[in-house]
């Protein structure tokens, strides 16, 4: 009985959404999918946890979503791992497979059908953020390797048999879950932002949007440098920045020599009717400082480039001020975003239900699903 107060509840805020507001003929679905829910008897956690995700995944929004950390606990499968195109390596060794070494398949799936496997879980955007949660996101019921979706996939198997590619020769292994070892959790922000010079070349690395003093003093440093340095090219790179405050954005276009720039639009959906907070057609007047970066600037993304870095990325684009390189943004430009926290009831299970839509400046390029490079 928790588990359907827990699931009722969950139904209740995730009905909240703005996407009922805009669409209201998208409700009707998702109480069809919740009522079916409903009918079936919920015999076990994981399945409660699946239910969930189930719901959660209607939306195709990356910030509303389950969110269940790890415990000391908890069983995973430790393999950092890191993608290359749609092929999935592996970061360090893995008994005698060797770093780099290719995962072909896992229990006879495809690294392809376990991604599919996977966007039935993971509330995504895009398939590029189904891509980098399920390596990168430190939670057990989106990681590929957690002992929840292991199971949960395989059948409740407790050995895992991986297939790997390694120097042309396939190898396959038989792989034991362990205690997780804290390897995917958020990292440390202490050093979110720092840079290097490379000949005429400034990479200013930014791990996480925090707008705090030492941002603004770091860019001032490096505006003052790039000159002294007669630095010709910047390279920001966002590639492994999953958002945090959009603040960074304006702060770093003060750096930028331009006149005149557009920011996204926000709306907030927290009350009826929705409030604009910005609009993306006004012109914003660019108090630029003194000294500036090279004009010559690229924005490095990846697949784990979201929320907020994402519209970092999106805005230097779309207001020609960088060039993108890297691989697509998990983000998609036009996204939902600035979750109400909520806790279930029963369970204690946290997540997210977005409250706000955002949409790019450039409107021509709306229907974009990811931030692609030039």
């Amino acid at each position: 009985m928790e588990y359907e107060t827990d699931l009722k509840f969950l139904y209740d805020k995730l009905s909240l959404h703005p996407l009922f507001v805009d669409d209201p003929s998208k409700f009707i679905s998702f109480k069809k999918l919740y009522n079916n829910i409903r009918t079936e008897k919920i015999n076990s956690y994981n399945q409660f946890i699946s239910f969930a995700n189930i719901l959660t995944c209607f939306f195709c929004d990356g910030h509303t979503n389950v969110e269940i950390p790890y415990t000391e606990r908890d069983k995973c499968l430790i393999l950092p791992c890191y993608w290359s195109g749609d092929k999935l390596f592996i970061a360090s060794d893995y008994k005698d497979v060797k770093i780099n070494s290719e995962i072909v398949a896992i229990e006879n799936k495809t690294v392809k059908e376990i991604i599919q496997l996977m966007s039935n879980k993971i509330p995504h955007e895009n398939i590029y953020l189904v891509k980098s949660r399920m390596i990168n996101y430190p939670y057990k019921n989106y990681h590929v390797f957690s002992e929840l979706n292991l199971k949960s996939l395989f059948h409740n198997k407790n050995e895992i048999e991986i297939t790997f590619l390694s120097d042309q020769q396939i190898i396959k292994q038989t792989a034991n879950l362990s205690e997780y070892n804290n390897y995917l959790d958020f990292k440390d922000t202490k050093d979110f932002i720092f840079y290097e010079i490379e000949n005429d070349t400034a990479i200013l690395h930014l791990t996480a949007c925090i707008y705090n003093e030492k941002y603004k003093s770091v860019l001032n440093t490096l505006a003052n440098l790039c000159e002294q340095e007669k630095i010709k090219t910047l390279v920001l790179d966002l590639s492994e920045n999953m958002g945090g405050n959009s603040a960074v954005i304006e702060e770093f276009i003060k750096y930028v020599d331009i006149e005149k720039f557009k920011r996204y639009e926000m709306i907030d959906y927290t009350k009826q009717p929705p409030a604009h907070l910005t609009d993306r057609n006004n012109i914003i007047i660019n108090y630029k400082n003194e000294k500036c970066f090279p004009k010559n600037i690229f924005c490095k993304v990846s697949y784990d480039t979201f929320s907020s870095a994402r519209t970092f990325a999106v805005t230097l684009k779309d207001n020609g001020i960088a060039k993108i390189i890297g691989v697509p943004t998990g983000g998609k430009p036009n996204s939902y975003g600035m979750p109400q926290k909520y806790k279930m009831p029963n369970s204690n299970i946290n997540f997210r239900v977005s409250r706000c839509l955002f949409l790019r400046p450039d409107i021509s390029h709306d229907d974009d699903i990811s931030l692609f490079p030039d």
